[in-house]
């Protein structure tokens, strides 16, 4: 009886051990094959990448204008001027569209053609806006109108005064790291190339 369970155990084993050896062991998956269509629509998806943000400190003097006759003379003492005093904050980085970006694909090399990056926004923090000095006309006094021009004036003062060549640069070297690892999470296979218009 011993040897008879025994014979059973053995055969059993014999059995699993031969399934285990002759199943065919499953083949390695295929690496995915680089699809432009597919990459450019992750490319897509950023749509609006922000790169760098730079806050600045400016003091700007505003002169309104003046009353006048006639629509050409000025009419003396009617002249309000004023210097405000703000931060702001203005971001750079890619607006990518439909036509302005490419996607090209050569065995495994993934190139990725895209504009330089651009203004984004350029928003004034508010709570830091201090008027320093402020000069009313003669029956023509400052008012929200004139606001308004100082900020638009005071924001093209700002872009003229900064050094928006390295703003640039710094904002293109992010974007171009940013693509990079992004796609690279995408195509890991891949080797990711990011070139500007």
């Amino acid at each position: 009886m011993k040897k008879a369970i025994a014979v059973i155990i053995a055969f059993v084993l014999g059995l699993a051990c031969g399934f285990i050896l002759c199943k065919k062991p499953e083949p390695e998956p295929e690496p995915t094959p680089l699809d432009p269509t597919i990459i450019s629509e992750e490319v897509k998806d950023i749509a609006e990448l922000a790169t760098y943000e730079n806050t600045y400190t400016i003091s700007v003097p505003y002169e309104g204008e003046a009353l006048k006759l006639w629509k050409k003379i000025k009419i003396p003492f009617t002249e309000k001027s004023m210097v405000v005093e703000y931060q702001a904050k203005v971001k750079l980085g890619l607006n990518l569209t439909d036509d302005n970006y490419d996607v090209k694909v050569a065995n495994d090399t993934v190139t990725v053609t895209v504009p330089h990056s651009e203004v984004l926004s350029h928003e004034i923090i508010e709570e830091s806006w201090v008027l320093k000095d402020k000069d009313n006309g003669l029956f023509n006094p400052l008012t929200p109108e004139d606001d308004s021009k100082a900020r638009e004036f005071g924001k093209k003062q700002a872009l003229e005064k900064l050094d928006m060549d390295s703003l640039y640069k710094k904002a293109d070297d992010n974007a171009k790291e940013q693509i990079e690892k992004f796609l690279g999470l995408t195509c890991p296979d891949a080797t990711v190339v990011v070139e500007f218009e």
